[in-house]
């Protein structure tokens, strides 16, 4: 387990942190931000074109064997986004809805996942939808396609836009202010991080990762597939953030302990009950899968970092 070996001043920390606030630029530009990320998409009956935005499953074949992050159904892709290896996306142009086509192709020689590098291997291909993209344009309609409760006409979008805009320009100061004042907390203090915590802490990263792809439709594999990685690279690339998170949370831990910071078993059933209400589920369900004392530790840490930010002083 890490120790801290010196807790330094956790209370009381003085930093200087800018606010910052819309303005006309700032909002017209986010304005133009998603009519670009919202562009009108109309089918097309024809085939597959280089801009094409296209509905896909595929499966990958080496020797005739799907390899392993080689395979996705419900794929979104867009021909000319080069999202895949080299080859892929050319290969579709000229397909139609409904048909299947095997794309040969090779990994590139330097490919790191070196089961597969300089390989041939077989896409097999099956288009379901192919659309073009076209502009959107700021009217009434367009507001209106958003369904944002209150906001149909271009006016109220446009009042909409400030205070969203401004909201993001408070909640990055917000997450500035505890960016700098946890790096000077991790300076103030000196901790011997253990192997086995930067271990726990990277893991915990990349389930997050692992998630967050699960709501695109992708695994892990296929992501690292498609970015030319594996997972050592990954891990790499992580290491330096879950040292530094493992070094916080054993400051913070040693904070719970300084403060003498506890979590009630009344404090767990509310948030429980809380958690079940929110997602529709019973009690006893929240309760099959998050542990009672994994919460009471996490949740004693959440007070510990808040006392860290609720005790700073913040000049702007």
């Amino acid at each position: 387990m890490s120790k801290v070996t010196k807790l330094g001043k956790y209370k009381g920390i003085e930093v200087t942190v800018a606010k910052t606030f819309a303005t006309e630029e700032n909002v017209n530009q986010e304005i133009q931000n998603l009519l670009a990320q919202n562009p009108l998409l109309l089918d097309k009956d024809g085939v597959v074109e280089n801009g094409d935005v296209t509905l896909i499953d595929f499966e990958g074949l080496k020797d005739g064997i799907a390899f392993d992050g080689g395979t996705a159904k419900g794929y979104t892709l867009e021909i000319g986004s080069h999202s895949f290896i080299e080859g892929f996306e050319e290969k579709m142009i000229g397909m139609k809805v409904g048909e299947t086509r095997d794309l040969d192709l090779t990994f590139p020689a330097n490919y790191q996942v070196s089961d597969l590098a300089g390989q041939d291997v077989i896409f097999k291909v099956t288009v379901h939808k192919i659309q073009t993209k076209q502009d959107a344009i700021l009217d009434d309609a367009f507001v209106q396609s958003l369904s944002i409760k209150d906001v149909d006409n271009v006016d109220s979008f446009k009042q909409y836009m400030k205070a969203y805009v401004q909201s993001k320009h408070d909640d990055q100061y917000r997450t500035n202010v505890e960016n700098v004042l946890f790096q000077q907390l991790l300076n103030e203090c000196v901790v011997e991080v253990e192997d086995q915590d930067v271990e726990v802490a990277m893991q915990e990263q990349l389930d997050q990762i692992a998630y967050d792809l699960s709501r695109q439709g992708m695994t892990i594999d296929t992501y690292l597939q498609m970015m030319g990685a594996n997972m050592d690279m990954l891990k790499e690339q992580l290491k330096p953030s879950a040292m530094q998170q493992a070094k916080f949370e054993a400051i913070i831990d040693a904070i719970i302990i300084s403060e003498g910071i506890t979590t009630s078993d009344e404090e767990i059933d509310e948030q429980f009950d809380m958690m079940a209400k929110q997602n529709n589920i019973s009690i006893e369900q929240v309760e099959a899968q998050i542990s009672r004392d994994g919460f009471r530790r996490d949740f004693n840490r959440v007070k510990s970092s808040q006392l860290v930010i609720q005790s700073a002083i913040i000049h702007n």
